[in-house]
């Protein structure tokens, strides 16, 4: 039986991986967010979806993301994970 060694990635390598998948994460999470009220509108003839406030919601979701995506990047630079001694 083998030992297989796993090396860690270079801290930016990592951080983008990480930042990376946050993001698409949150994007998942924003596709939703914005389906939900359209299909709703479809099935049940509300007339509220694609409205300016449905178009600031949905706005604010994908900042939300873009933000969290940044700030898991950065905090990955900023603190290594326990166990991994990439830097």
């Amino acid at each position: 039986m083998t030992s297989a060694t796993i090396t860690p990635l270079p801290a930016k390598l990592d951080a983008r991986n990480r930042a990376l998948r946050t993001f698409v994460q949150g994007l998942s999470a924003d596709v939703a967010i914005a389906l939900l009220p359209a299909i709703y509108a479809a099935v049940s003839g509300w007339d509220g979806a694609f409205t300016s406030a449905y178009w600031t919601v949905v706005g604010i979701s994908l900042l939300k993301t873009v933000t969290i995506a940044a700030v898991s990047y950065f905090m990955r630079l900023r603190y290594t994970p326990p166990g991994n001694p990439a830097t």
